[in-house]
């Protein structure tokens, strides 16, 4: 494992809609090879925490800093994606790349092999020609899984990341997720820390009452 280097750091960030406020003066730095489980009550602002780091919302207050090149893979809660439209387990998959490909060309050799490697991790290569409108719930949040790290990122952000998979699917992704972490930073929103394997760098970050607080409870 490469020695960790700061990625992104929240300064004194806060985040507001109108009157009511979801985040207040959030101070806390994320390195790469961290590992960090987000928990909290539903509408405590975890979500909004991970939307923040990804870039998609912007704080009301403070700062987030992220370091030069810095990469993301990025898992929504809500996949507003309409599977009615003719696209394949690979075109969702290669979407991913993206940000490291131009839309116009053809992804290099290593790209390709990056993703044939990824689809192959969460068994999804038997699967490359189907049609999205085919999928069961699990094969399509497998897709979506694939797609946010397909792309190599130096940070994974991964939104209840569980959701629609079976027990052994679950445990694919722990394991996954268990090789990634040497590779990339990952934050994760989850109702299930316990299900997490015990890692190296892994923190609690407990999001209530706009507040979050560091936790060893696992």
């Amino acid at each position: 494992m490469e020695a960790s280097r700061q990625l992104l750091h929240i300064h004194d960030v806060c985040l507001s809609y109108g009157e009511r406020h979801v985040l207040c003066h959030i101070e806390q730095t994320l390195c790469s090879h961290d590992f960090v489980v987000l928990t909290g009550p539903n509408g405590g602002g975890k979500t909004t925490l991970l939307r923040l780091m990804a870039g998609l919302l912007q704080p009301t207050a403070g700062t987030i800093t992220r370091a030069s090149g810095v990469v993301t893979g990025y898992l929504p809660q809500y996949r507003h994606i309409d599977r009615q439209f003719p696209a394949t387990v690979s075109h969702i998959v290669a979407q991913g790349l993206l940000c490291r490909t131009p839309w116009w060309r053809s992804p290099a050799a290593a790209w390709r092999q990056r993703m044939e490697q990824v689809m192959e991790a969460f068994e999804l290569s038997p699967l490359a020609a189907r049609p999205i409108a085919d999928l069961s719930g699990g094969q399509w949040q497998r897709t979506l899984l694939a797609r946010a790290v397909v792309s190599d990122p130096d940070l994974l952000l991964l939104d209840e990341p569980e959701t629609h998979l079976d027990a052994p699917s679950r445990q694919l992704l722990y394991h996954f997720l268990q090789h990634e972490q040497a590779h990339r930073a990952i934050v994760v929103v989850s109702h299930d820390q316990h299900g997490f394997p015990s890692l190296p760098h892994m923190q609690l970050w407990h999001v209530e009452h706009q507040q979050v607080h560091l936790s060893n409870n696992w």
